[in-house]
C-alpha cells in the first residue's frame, strides 16, 4: 500500500527523536560562535576580552567536541530519514521528498537572507536531490560512495598542495596570523553597532563569504557522506530497530570514540600551528586528521546516545521533544542570538568572548527543552513543522 500520511507519533522511532534533539543542541554550540561575530572578530579585540582565557578553553574544547560533529550527525539523521520514506512508500515517496525539499529551500532561502547567512538548510535541500540517485545503489555500495565522498576533501587538499608546492610562492603562514580581510571590517563591525539595514548588508556579504567557505573547505561531499550513510543504516535495519543491533551499536562506540577522539585532539593540535589555507603540510595533517575523526566522532555519539535510549535512560530522553520540532528549534536559535547579539538588538556582537558564548548556548537549550516538551503536549507538531507538513502534502493534517 502507499504511503501518503506523516508518521504517526506513536510509531516515530524514540531513538531518532533524541538523537536529533541533541543533534540540534550541538550545532547551536558551533553556530554561538558565529552568531556573536567571534570568527569574525579582529585577534586584538579577541585577546583583549576579560574572558579571554576562558575562551581560548572554550574554543578549545569546541574544536575537539563540537566542530563537525553535529551537522555530521544530522547529515546522517537526514539520510535515515530519506530512507525511512523509502522503507514506508518505496518509489512513490520520491515525488513528495522532492517535494519535501524544495520546500526546505525556502525556508532556507528565507531564514538565510532575511535572518542569518550561516544558514544550513539550503546545503541539505540542495543535496537532498542527489538521494533518489544513492537509492537505487546496493548496501555495498552505499558503503563504497561513503568512503569516496568523505575522503574527497582530503584527495582535492593533496592536489591543492602539490600545485601550491610547484608554483607557489613564500611559505604558509601559521593560523594566529589569520585575520579579516580589511576591506570587510565596516561591514562586519556594522552589524553589531547599526540598524536593520546594516544587519542585512552584512549579512549578505556574510552569504557570500559563507558559501566560498563552504566550496573552500568542500564541504558538500562531507555532508553528502552521511546522507549516504544514514540511508545505509536504515536498509541494515540498524536505524529503524536500534534495540536489535545491540551489540553493533556497541562496536560502534568504542570505535568512534576510541578513533574519533584522539583524531580530532590532533586536528585541533594541528590548525592551532599551521593554516588551513594556504595549504601546507601541517594543514594536511589536520585534514586528514579530520576527515577521520569528525564522522568517527559523530557516531560514537550516535551509538551512545542510542543505547542510552535503548537503556531506557531518562536523562537523555528529554531531548526527544526538542528533536521532534528541530526545524522550529534550529530557527529560533537565530531569532534569539540575532537579536542578542545585532546592533538592532542587544548589541552584544564583539562583546562576547567564546565562554560566555558557550554559556548562552546552554541557556538557550534548557529553555527549549520544557518549552518543547509543552508545546508537543498541545500539538502534534512544532509550528514550522506543520507548515512544512501541511504543503508537503497539500491538505491539513
Amino acid at each position: 500500500m502507499t504511503d501518503v500520511a506523516p508518521l504517526p507519533v506513536r510509531e516515530r522511532i524514540q531513538a531518532l527523536d533524541v538523537l536529533r534533539g541533541v543533534a540540534v543542541a550541538g550545532i547551536l554550540f558551533a553556530n554561538v560562535l558565529v552568531f556573536f561575530g567571534l570568527i569574525f572578530m579582529p585577534p586584538d579585540r579577541v585577546a583583549a576580552l576579560p574572558t579571554a582565557a576562558a575562551d581560548h578553553i572554550a574554543l578549545l574544547l569546541e574544536h575537539v567536541f563540537v566542530d563537525g560533529k553535529f551537522y555530521s550527525l544530522f547529515s546522517l539523521l537526514f539520510g535515515i530519514g530519506f530512507g525511512v520514506q523509502l522503507a514506508r512508500g518505496g518509489d512513490a515517496a520520491l515525488p513528495r521528498f522532492k517535494r519535501r525539499l524544495r520546500i526546505l529551500l525556502g525556508i532556507g532561502a528565507i531564514h538565510a537572507f532575511l535572518i542569518w547567512a550561516g544558514d544550513i538548510l539550503m546545503l541539505y535541500a540542495l543535496i537532498g536531490f542527489t538521494m533518489p540517485w544513492f537509492a537505487r545503489k546496493s548496501n555495498r555500495e552505499l558503503l563504497r560512495w561513503t568512503v569516496i565522498l568523505l575522503a574527497i576533501p582530503t584527495a582535492l587538499y593533496v592536489v591543492v598542495l602539490t600545485v601550491w608546492m610547484v608554483v607557489g610562492s613564500g611559505s604558509a603562514p601559521t593560523a594566529s596570523s589569520q585575520g579579516m580581510p580589511p576591506q570587510m571590517f565596516a561591514y562586519f563591525e556594522a552589524i553589531g553597532t547599526g540598524g536593520i539595514k546594516d544587519a542585512l548588508i552584512g549579512n549578505l556579504v556574510f552569504f557570500g563569504g559563507r558559501w566560498a567557505d563552504l566550496f573552500a573547505t568542500v564541504r558538500f561531499p562531507k555532508v553528502l557522506g552521511m546522507f549516504v550513510l544514514g540511508l545505509w543504516t536504515v536498509r541494515t535495519g540498524l536505524a529503524l530497530s536500534p534495540a536489535d543491533h545491540r551489540e553493533t551499536l556497541k562496536q560502534w562506540r568504542i570505535l568512534g570514540w576510541g578513533i574519533g577522539l584522539p583524531a580530532n585532539i590532533i586536528a585541533t593540535w594541528a590548525f592551532e600551528q599551521w593554516s588551513y589555507l594556504p595549504p601546507s603540510i601541517g594543514g594536511l595533517l589536520g585534514v586528514v586528521m579530520q576527515a577521520v575523526g569528525i564522522p568517527m566522532l559523530a557516531l560514537g555519539y550516535a551509538a551512545t546516545i542510542a543505547l542510552l535510549v535503548v537503556d531506557g535512560r531518562r536523562f537523555i530522553t528529554v531531548f526527544g521533544p526538542v528533536g521532534r520540532m528541530a526545524l522550529t528549534n534550529y530557527l529560533m536559535h537565530s531569532i534569539i542570538c540575532v537579536t542578542l547579539s545585532y546592533g538592532f538588538g542587544f548589541g552584544l556582537w564583539w562583546h562576547t568572548g567564546a565562554s560566555r558564548a558557550m554559556a548562552i548556548a546552554a541557556a538557550i537549550i534548557v529553555v527549549q527543552i520544557p518549552l518543547s516538551a509543552w508545546w508537543l503536549s498541545r500539538y502534534r507538531f512544532g509550528p514550522v513543522e506543520w507548515g512544512w507538513r501541511r504543503l508537503t502534502y497539500r491538505r491539513a493534517i
